[in-house]
């Protein structure tokens, strides 16, 4: 359960809430399970809180530093996150269906089994972030870097990849990946795609991918 000060400190005044966090730096945000839906929250020093099963619909969280925070099993649909500071937050199980996270730092954070449906993660940077059993169908990533990622039984018909970076990336047993999808991105040998996909390496940068048969 939140901790209700802590509710109502944020919803009061973001001000405020930023001078509390700056006087106490070891107390951690509680505002798990909070309704939050709609609030204004522009700026707001949220690293490391735990937000896990909050309702977020249509909070603006443009500016945020929410940093490390856990935002698991949140419902995040209308979400502005704005240039949000979001590097090495959770998202497991949330829904963040058709929600803008495009030109972000991205970087560790984990989308394991989250509704991802219409994501827009366009330019950002998702080195080492999980996709661990994520719904990415028809998700935007053209142009983002997913050095590292981990997309392993991750959904991908109709995700964009177009010129998205996949170098070390796992899609190990990913769902309805087709071999246009991996053509249309950069990615490198240490590249681990789903095994009824081949790729053909014809010099050190380009390949060609195909459907195995038989």
């Amino acid at each position: 359960m939140a901790n209700l000060k802590h509710v109502a400190l944020l919803i009061k005044s973001v001000k405020e809430w930023n001078r509390s966090r700056e006087d106490n730096p070891d107390i951690k945000p509680d505002l798990e399970g909070a309704d939050l839906k709609g609030a204004y929250l522009h700026g707001a020093n949220l690293s490391g809180a735990c937000l896990q099963r909050a309702n977020l619909n249509k909070t603006i969280f443009a500016g945020c530093d929410l940093k490390k925070a856990n935002l698991n099993e949140t419902h995040c649909r209308g979400v502005k996150f704005y240039s949000a500071e979001l590097r090495g937050c959770t998202f497991q199980k949330s829904n963040l269906k058709n929600v803008d996270l495009s030109n972000l730092d991205l970087r560790t954070v984990d989308f394991s089994e989250a509704d991802l449906r219409g994501i827009d993660l366009r330019s950002s940077d998702l080195q080492g972030a999980s996709f661990f059993k994520a719904d990415l169908r028809n998700a935007l990533l053209s142009e983002a870097n997913l050095t590292g990622a981990y997309l392993s039984s991750a959904y991908m018909k109709g995700t964009d990849l177009q010129w998205s970076t996949l170098n070390q990336a796992v899609l190990r047993y990913c769902v309805n990946l087709i071999p246009a999808q991996i053509q249309s991105a950069k990615i490198d040998r240490e590249t681990k795609v789903p095994d009824y996909l081949k790729i053909h390496w014809v010099s050190e940068t380009d390949f060609r991918c195909e459907k195995k048969t038989g």
